[in-house]
């Protein structure tokens, strides 16, 4: 019967792909010993309800037990550990390469530089990894404890039923890519980096052979500081997303509403940054100005249109980015 397999399918989905065959086997047996002759459907409903909630059954099943985080999750916590702490080991390296290479001695003082590199460097190393294990640690306690998969939303609260079982795959409709999770993480981890933490490098450098380099900043940093709290908990969310998405695989319904709901956060928060003309440096557009031997109310005009085209573009793609998801989990929801 089908829902039987979808509920071997939703237990084997959370172990090791080794032991996922014989366990299958295994608890295919036990249901069968379970049901009467000539089950029915509601037999079979009853003896699932019985077993309980799959990814809970899979850490009973699961030879490694490991507690820092459930069973059912520990496997999927691992391989996202693993990438986001290399993501933001790569990018704060990355960063730090950048800040030194500007501020490159020119005075022949190069034994103190780049001992502070190397310091920089290992400090980093450490930061990112650190960084990076506390918020998917963070981030997976709390799927755990709100018991995502039970209720599909996190926080739902909803008991489990043999109902909640997920079709078994058929094939990729409605599949999320893994490549497209890694670079979301990779591209928010990269702006929370730059903006948090080194906005400044976000400028335009004149004279860069001279001693005297000259950096014009693109925002006004001291009124970027009243936005960073807002930004830091999008990205959070955003990882949090991410992270979801990467454990489901598919695209749901309550998946595709949460999609929904955060890019239109997303969309006012960008939108509200953006006709903020005091979040912008005025030197900017000057030194753009003078480089272009432009006017600066020229340059002050096609600055203006560029942040709505900007803005048009980015509102168009968010709601093309909204609305494929509840496409795709209605496509699969119907076969």
């Amino acid at each position: 019967m089908l829902l039987i397999e979808r509920y071997i399918h939703a237990v084997t989905e959370y172990l090791p792909e080794d032991i996922r065959s014989d366990v299958g086997k295994e608890l295919r047996a036990n249901i069968e010993d379970m049901l009467p002759d000539n089950y029915t459907e509601k037999d079979v409903h009853q003896v699932l309800t019985k077993l309980g909630n799959p990814w809970k059954l899979a850490g009973e099943y699961n030879p490694q037990q490991k507690y820092l985080i459930g069973p059912g999750y520990y496997h999927k916590y691992i391989s996202i550990l693993k990438l986001v702490i290399a993501i933001v080991i790569f990018v704060l390296l990355g960063i730090t390469i950048l800040e030194w290479i500007i501020a490159f001695p020119t005075d022949g003082n190069y034994i103190d530089q780049i001992a502070g590199f190397i310091g920089d460097l290992i400090s980093a190393v450490i930061s990112g990894a650190l960084q990076g294990a506390f918020w998917v640690t963070l981030v997976f306690v709390i799927l755990e404890r709100t018991e995502t998969e039970t209720g599909d939303l996190p926080f739902g609260n909803k008991k489990w039923t043999p109902d909640d079982l997920p079709e078994v795959p058929a094939d990729a409709q409605g599949k999320i890519s893994r490549g497209d999770i890694i670079f979301e993480m990779f591209l928010t981890i990269l702006f929370v980096a730059m903006i948090y933490l080194r906005p400044q490098l976000i400028a335009i450098y004149q004279n860069i052979e001279a001693e005297n380099m000259i950096i014009t900043p693109l925002f006004n940093l001291e009124r970027l500081e009243v936005y960073l709290p807002v930004i830091l908990i999008m990205a959070v969310f955003q990882l949090a997303f991410s992270i979801w998405k990467y454990i489901k695989g598919w695209w749901t319904l309550p998946l595709a509403t949460v999609n929904a709901v955060y890019n239109v956060a997303l969309v006012i928060v960008v939108i509200v940054m953006l006709t903020d003309i005091t979040l912008f440096n005025p030197e900017f557009s000057q030194v753009i100005a003078d480089i272009t031997h432009s006017s600066a109310e020229l340059v002050s005009n096609w600055i203006v249109r560029s942040k709505w085209i900007f803005g048009l573009f980015f509102v168009g793609t968010n709601i093309w980015e909204s609305a494929v998801p509840f496409v795709k989990s209605w496509n699969r929801q119907r076969k």
